[in-house]
């Protein structure tokens, strides 16, 4: 068995909120934030080069320290440490549990105005991934032959949580603390390195860290190992691996800048001070920016911005702006900010957001690059500037307007509403007051009702995944991320004229177990006509003479003609546009009365053109089309692909429509 120290950065592991735990009104949740799983890591052994290991955290009030977690630490915005306006909340001091092998603990949210937008997501469930960030100050390291090597956590200490849209997975490895600009800050690690056979390896199961006392605070005493402490951005390797690497940073960072041009003492300090590759391609870009002309607030190129949230969507939106006027010129028109990238493939975009990012592309292969960037994290977290990101933002856009842009008609004749869940939902319709009855002397006054009745109905989720390969990456396929994202959105656009007019062109049953169009109802004509000044006073009539619940005339008449295209639109047309008169019996009655929507969902599989009438749903209840809070059209969710190599962009719309009272529409079946 041999001891050594080593310096390690914070690392990530996926977290869970209880669904069920969700107070909207104290803004407080619960989260699941360690079961100790094993999960496979990558690191660089001081003889074996890169290793691939097992990481397991020992859950147990022995192994874990918990007094910073439990004296109320932060819940962050994607692990964003570096400003105020990212503490989006805290952990409840006191709730921070470790029983059955789980840790738990409750978030209480802020309730302050610049997180309001995030609070609201996570209280409404749309954000339901949090990730926890720890440090490790003791690793039991056992193997077996022919396996992996097991790194058992047994001392270790979570520092904060964070709400995030795409956790960490589970092979994810080391995030730098307070941003990737810098070299991450490091702390001390006991690694205890005992080859095993598979049966001592076994007996090591569940044994917890029992050569150390722990004190007040999370602190250790062990008097038996020497733990050295170093400043060093690196861990310790007195290997020839530790001078392969030196070498490597000293000649990229006197490549770097004397392909920029500045002065050679500069990149000598550089190298001198240690500076890690990602820390030093930043300071050459603060000095490229420093010597640049200034002309004005914009001078410092998207490329060159980083180090904090507002230059990382920068970033990503001058690159995603340059891939939207590739695929449209003329609807979205290029900016300063994007033009840098214009003309660049997707390999090209790809190559530079890597490199950008501090990792060497030099040899790759064009599979090698987009497989690169499709696994690329930030420090071991996704970050808006990410490659996949940058590709899903594009895909979202275009899907979104191409939704918004899609025809539908039904939108000026439908009432639009929002519902707060799946549950079913009633639409209650109230009579009036009911008759005021003449009261004789000494006589009494009666109690009167109100007539009720109501249409229930609930939301319905519909939705595709479409996946973007990394040939497509390679071949420089647009459409794989504009045209079909934006044939999913018209699909959705599409969706929703489907199920609003599918109340007119189908069998709707009322909750008094009659159809929607119906003689009793008194809203359907006795026989198909066509659209003329017979016919519409007919119609008027029809709707002028509907009652209420209570036996009383609605007074309600027609604001809307629905027809398909056609003779019955032109019909409808002649109807309503006003001309000049010879005589009296040329005036067009129904002038600016009405307005004619035109649907070709209403051409009928056979048979002659139907037209319809609606009411100003305003007056009176006619068609009502929902979403579901918060989620107004269609919303989307990327992953990396899993089945395939990729990303996955999941399109899912909740959506429902139903007809809520048939006394303010008409149909009439229509003649030849």
């Amino acid at each position: 068995m041999t001891d050594r120290t080593v310096n390690l950065p914070l690392i990530a592991r996926q977290a869970e909120v209880v669904p069920t735990s969700i107070d909207t009104e104290a803004r407080e949740i619960d989260i699941v934030w360690t079961t100790g799983a094993v999960v496979q890591r990558v690191t660089w052994d001081w003889e074996e080069g890169r290793v691939e290991y097992d990481e397991e955290l020992v859950v147990d009030q022995g192994s874990i320290r918990l007094a910073r977690l439990n004296g109320g630490a932060p819940f962050l915005n994607s692990h964003r440490s570096w400003g105020l306006e990212s503490v989006i909340g805290t952990v409840i001091e006191g709730s921070v549990k470790v029983e059955r092998g789980q840790g738990t603990a409750r978030i209480r949210l802020t309730s302050a105005p610049d997180a309001a937008d995030v609070v609201h997501r996570i209280l409404e469930k749309t954000v339901r991934h949090v990730s926890v960030g720890y440090k490790v100050h003791r690793y039991d390291i056992t193997k077996k032959d022919g396996q992996r090597q097991l790194w058992r956590a047994v001392d270790w200490e979570p520092y904060e949580i964070s709400a995030v849209a795409m956790p960490a997975d589970a092979g994810a490895h080391i995030r730098a603390e307070g941003g990737d600009a810098k070299a991450p800050p490091l702390n001390p690690c006991v690694l205890t390195r005992q080859d095993l056979s598979a049966a001592d390896a076994a007996s090591m199961k569940g044994r917890a860290m029992s050569d150390k006392t722990k004190v007040a605070g999370g602190t250790e005493t062990d008097p038996e190992v020497k733990t050295e402490v170093r400043n060093d951005p690196a861990p310790v390797q007195d290997t020839k691996a530790q001078v392969e690497a030196e070498r490597t940073r000293s000649l990229t960072i006197t490549q770097l800048v004397r392909q920029h041009g500045l002065d050679a003492a500069f990149g000598e300090k550089l190298i001198a001070d240690g500076t890690s590759l990602d820390a030093a391609r930043s300071q050459i870009l603060d000095q490229l920016a420093e010597r640049a002309p200034k002309v004005g607030a914009s001078e410092i190129s998207p490329a060159q911005a980083r180090g904090d949230g507002a230059t990382e969507v920068k970033y990503r939106d001058a690159m995603s702006l340059a891939l939207m006027h590739r695929h449209d010129p003329k609807a979205n028109p290029i900016n300063e900010d994007a033009r840098e990238f214009r003309g660049y493939s997707l390999v090209e975009l790809a190559r530079h957001s890597l490199e950008r990012r501090g990792i060497s592309t030099r040899g790759m292969s064009k599979m090698e690059l987009a497989g690169a960037a499709f696994e690329m994290r930030s420090a071991g977290y996704h970050t808006n500037s990410d490659f996949p990101s940058i590709l899903a933002n594009v895909a979202n856009k275009t899907l979104r307007t191409a939704y918004e842009t899609t025809a539908r008609t039904f939108t000026v004749w439908a009432r639009r509403t929002t519902i707060v869940d799946f549950k079913q939902v009633a639409r209650n319709q109230l009579g009036g007051a009911p008759d005021l009855l003449k009261v004789n002397e000494a006589g009494e006054i009666k109690y009167g009702t109100m007539g009720e009745k109501k249409e229930v109905y609930a939301l319905v989720s519909y939705g595709r995944i479409m996946g973007i390969s990394r040939q497509a990456i390679i071949n420089d396929d647009m459409d794989a991320f504009t045209r079909i994202p934006a044939a999913f959105g018209a699909a959705a656009a599409d969706l929703e004229s489907d199920l609003v007019y599918a109340n007119l062109t189908g069998t709707v049953t009322m909750s008094d177990g009659v159809a929607l169009f119906h003689a009793s109802h008194g809203n359907l004509a006795g026989s198909g006509t066509a659209i003329d000044e017979t016919n519409l006073a007919a119609a008027y009539r029809a709707m002028g003479a509907q009652k209420g619940i209570e036996g009383r005339l609605i007074r309600v008449l027609p604001q809307y003609v629905i027809v398909p295209p056609g003779k019955r639109s032109v019909e409808a047309r002649k109807q309503v546009t006003a001309t000049t008169p010879a005589s009296t019996a040329d005036v067009n009655t129904f002038a600016s009365r009405l307005t004619v929507v035109e649907e070709p969902r209403l051409i009928p599989a056979a048979g002659n053109d139907p037209w319809f009438l609606a009411a100003d749903y305003n007056r009176t209840d006619t068609v009502e089309y929902a979403y579901l809070e918060g989620n107004d059209g269609v919303y989307t969710e990327t992953r990396m692909g899993f089945e395939r190599d990729g990303m996955e962009i999941k399109a899912r719309h909740d959506f429902a429509s139903k007809a809520i009272d048939w006394l303010g529409l008409y149909k009439n079946p229509g003649a030849a």
